[in-house]
């Protein structure tokens, strides 16, 4: 500006410059469209970003024929996205919110697509499915606003990777905690959003699963729960599922991981 007398327009500028600088590397963007990528006119209630939702179906390879999950669908922006770009796949949403699947409904509705995707109304934990019954999970582990989901997302996985096929793809958006926990590191024992959740992330999906719930409200387990909950903590964080990929996103005001895991074999086997 001193050197040419250039006046910048906060509000409304000709050209927008994007650089993100790391240690290794720096990166430069000119954005070629005024309304964000991101904005879709076929979503009613925004959800997840819809690029980061895009982008883990694209990580997925989705083949034709395919059975796809994501047990943690909330508005089901996921699942929309993967069905606008592979459409002949059998796709299963699934939530324990009223609140959540009601919005989804309205998505899948507004986009025109309530007839390609199924809804069911269950805990991530509790999986009406059978074992080995899904070619391909997609799902956006929930940070937390008011519960913490914690070591219980070992649980989790560990559900959603009795239901997937051996040779099968799953795909998660994970916070740095989770991500932690899944490798067998500890994380911080403080509130996740304290640590940048994502309250205030615009399009971000707030929520409470049935594995959250479970982790702060259930009652002391009996000797035999407790036993169970013993031998559940013995298993290793990812048990059969091998770490493909990972990649680290930006979700406005905080970062997560895009992790990518293939099952390689049944349990006990």
């Amino acid at each position: 500006m001193k050197q040419f007398g250039w006046k910048a327009d906060l509000r409304n500028p000709n050209l927008e410059i994007f650089i993100h600088l790391s240690d290794v590397y720096s990166v430069l963007g000119i954005p070629v469209f005024r309304v964000p990528l991101a904005c879709r006119p076929y979503i009613k209630t925004p959800g997840l970003r819809s690029t980061i939702a895009w982008a883990m179906a694209s990580l997925a390879e989705i083949k034709a024929g395919a059975v796809v999950l994501d047990p943690m669908c909330g508005l089901g922006t996921i699942l929309l996205e993967a069905a606008k770009e592979w459409p002949d796949v059998y796709y299963v949403g699934a939530d324990v919110s009223d609140s959540q699947l009601s919005g989804a409904y309205d998505n899948l509705k507004a986009a025109g697509l309530k007839d390609k995707i199924e809804l069911l109304k269950v805990s991530v934990i509790e999986l009406p499915l059978p074992s080995e019954s899904v070619d391909i999970i997609i799902s956006d582990i929930p940070f937390g606003k008011k519960f913490k989901l914690g070591k219980d997302i070992k649980r989790t996985v560990q559900e959603m990777e009795r239901v997937l096929r051996v040779g099968g793809t799953m795909v998660l958006l994970l916070s740095e905690d989770h991500h932690g926990h899944l490798k067998g590191g500890e994380a911080s024992s403080g509130p996740l959003a304290s640590r940048g959740g994502r309250t205030g992330d615009p399009g971000g999906e707030e929520r409470v699963t049935g594995a959250e719930k479970a982790a702060v409200s259930e009652p002391a387990p009996s000797s035999s729960a407790a036993s169970s909950q013993e031998r559940l903590a013995t298993v290793p964080p990812l048990g059969s599922l091998v770490p493909v990929d990972c990649h680290r996103v930006s979700l406005g005001k905080t970062d997560a991981l895009i992790s990518k895991y293939m099952k390689s074999s049944s349990p006990g086997r």
